[in-house]
């Protein structure tokens, strides 16, 4: 890898998050310097009616390593992600949660794996022994019967899917991503799930430092309804139809198309 190749692109999808979102990018910034490895990170506003992409561009004006972006109306984390993914240029591609209920230095571990390991993610774990979690009560039930659910649906070898904060090889998300249909409640399962499907199922988990503030998105009986339908259709697509296998086919095909339409370099046009 070439001294100035980015290593680490870091997403940060943001929320109505004007009140702290300049100290939280102050934060990561000075937690991914230990790294000691060029990095950049993509601040994804989800709807600014807050206008928390101005105050993330007045921060990256001083840092050319930040870059913002921003829509109009919330579309959901997954969306954000997404989109963040297809501005990436690191070998290695990641997410945190903008409103740092979960500490940053998980990515620094994270990244670390990669060097010690041949794996293809590296995603905080609630679950890990290391692990020191502060979390309501409700909440740590409603997870747990998640990932029994999770457990007996998907065949992945992991503890905690839903962890705002994971690390993966670039090739893994460039395969999956264009696959995903997932744009708010399933997203981090439906990566895990779909990269497994594809080969991509090295994958561990590193221990995470959570300090829940009620900052981030509340979790109420319809978020629950609607994380429960999501992860039954990611379920019926991948094994009853195999819709994700089709896809990927389908892209190919449209591709190797595309290929095959592009004139030969230095033919007449």
């Amino acid at each position: 890898m070439a001294d100035d190749e980015i290593h680490l692109s870091l997403i940060l999808p943001v929320y109505r998050g004007a009140a702290w979102i300049e100290e939280n990018l102050r934060i990561v910034i000075n937690r991914l310097e230990a790294l000691e490895r060029p990095f950049e990170m993509i601040v994804v506003c989800d709807g600014d009616d807050d206008f928390a992409s101005q105050d993330a561009r007045r921060f990256a004006a001083s840092d050319d390593r930040v870059s913002v972006f921003h829509y109009p109306q919330n579309q959901g984390k997954g969306f954000a992600i997404s989109f963040g993914v297809a501005q990436a240029q690191g070998r290695l591609i990641g997410w945190l949660d903008a409103d740092l209920d979960i500490d940053p230095d998980v990515i620094v571990r994270a990244v670390a794996r990669f060097d010690s390991d041949e794996i293809d993610a590296a995603i905080g774990s609630k679950r890990h022994d290391g692990s020191s979690v502060e979390y309501p009560a409700i909440r740590r039930c409603y997870s747990w019967g998640y990932q029994l659910l999770v457990r007996s649906l998907f065949q992945l070898d992991v503890r905690d899917t839903q962890v705002g904060a994971k690390v993966f090889r670039r090739e893994m998300l460039t395969t999956v991503t264009p696959l995903l249909l997932v744009k708010r409640w399933a997203f981090d399962l439906e990566v895990l799930a779909v990269g497994a499907e594809f080969g991509f199922d090295r994958v561990v988990e590193v221990p995470v430092q959570l300090a829940y503030r009620f900052s981030g998105t509340s979790i109420n009986w319809r978020a629950v309804r609607n994380m429960l339908l999501d992860t039954l259709a990611i379920g019926y697509r991948l094994h009853i139809r195999h819709w994700y296998a089709q896809r990927f086919a389908s892209l190919q095909r449209e591709r190797a198309a595309a290929t095959q339409r592009q004139p030969p370099v230095g033919a007449p046009r």
